[in-house]
């Protein structure tokens, strides 16, 4: 019998542990941001929001209020109704026979009786005359004298009745004349205050619009005062906010420079483990393995031979 080669084949299972190592500079680091971030997670965060900024109050009150001009927009709609429920302006015709007797003049009798005593006398010295020239010439009782006088008498009253009306024209027409310019002085009154009727609507209307205007314009400036109020006040509450979180912003961004750091360039490892291997061995029989296998052979043979 020769030497026997046994063929072993074996799977081998490592474990390891693998234990990073730092630098201590980034251990401390670390420990550091840890703990301060620790700290910040004890304020209380309602600590963190700004307040509202005096400013910001201001223009709330301010916006609060910009209805306060209402009543002048009111009080130009009532002008503007007013103005609008009113007659047009007319212009009122005058008459100079309007109340013509109050401008006669109230001495017309006795300027009438006055100014006939005054013909009467110089008629009567006119007849006086005329009998003596009658008288004279001695026809004082002949037709011829009857009709001289009647001729006399004729002219004087013709001449008397002439006298009065042309004081009763002359007076009437003074009269007319007077009633023609206060006629005439109602007329321009009326057509003056028809315009100025019209003109006192027009400045109505004019100053309606005026407070409205002025109104409009006082509550676009509140308006911006207000706009202005809140901006400026949202700025300073900005930077309010941008203090309170400021050791926030700091430590996000120290933990964002040390996540860029190459951390990997200074980092080493440590491995602990075991491992085992197998492979082929050769070997040589000894006397009993030699008797055993020379058994196995013959019972082999035998069992072939009993097949057949």
């Amino acid at each position: 019998m020769g030497k026997k080669k046994t063929k072993t084949s074996s799977s081998t299972t490592e474990r390891a542990t693998v234990t990073p190592t730092n630098p201590q500079w980034v251990t401390d680091d670390v420990q550091g941001l840890s703990a301060r971030v620790g700290q910040l997670g004890q304020v209380d965060p309602y600590s963190l929001v700004a307040p509202l900024n005096g400013l910001e109050q201001q223009a709330m009150r301010g916006a609060a209020g910009l209805n306060g001009y209402g009543f002048a927009y009111d009080e130009a709609a009532d002008w503007v109704r007013g103005v609008a429920a009113q007659q047009a302006p007319s212009v009122q015709s005058a008459s100079l026979l309007d109340g013509i007797e109050a401008y006669y003049n109230p001495y017309r009798n006795q300027v009438v009786d006055a100014a006939t005593a005054d013909f009467d006398a110089a008629a009567g010295r006119t007849r006086a005359s005329q009998a003596l020239d009658l008288a004279g010439q001695g026809a004082f009782g002949g037709s011829g004298a009857a009709l001289t006088r009647s001729l006399t008498e004729g002219e004087l009253a013709r001449a008397r009745n002439a006298q009065v009306s042309n004081l009763l024209a002359g007076m009437f027409n003074t009269s007319a004349g007077l009633a023609s310019q206060d006629a005439d002085r109602r007329q321009q009154a009326s057509t003056q205050n028809a315009q100025l009727a019209a003109q006192n609507a027009a400045l109505r209307l004019q100053a309606a619009n005026s407070l409205t205007g002025l109104a409009g314009s006082r509550a676009a400036s509140d308006r911006d005062d207000v706009a202005t109020q809140a901006a400026i006040g949202a700025q300073a509450r900005s930077v309010d906010q941008a203090y309170r979180m400021a050791p926030y912003t700091a430590l996000n961004s120290q933990a964002d420079i040390m996540a860029k750091l190459p951390l990997e360039l200074f980092r080493g490892s440590t491995t602990e483990g075991t491992s085992s291997t197998q492979g082929t061995r050769t070997d040589t029989p000894g006397f009993l393995d030699n008797l055993t296998q020379a058994a196995a052979i013959a019972s082999t043979v035998t069992g072939v031979k009993n097949a057949w």
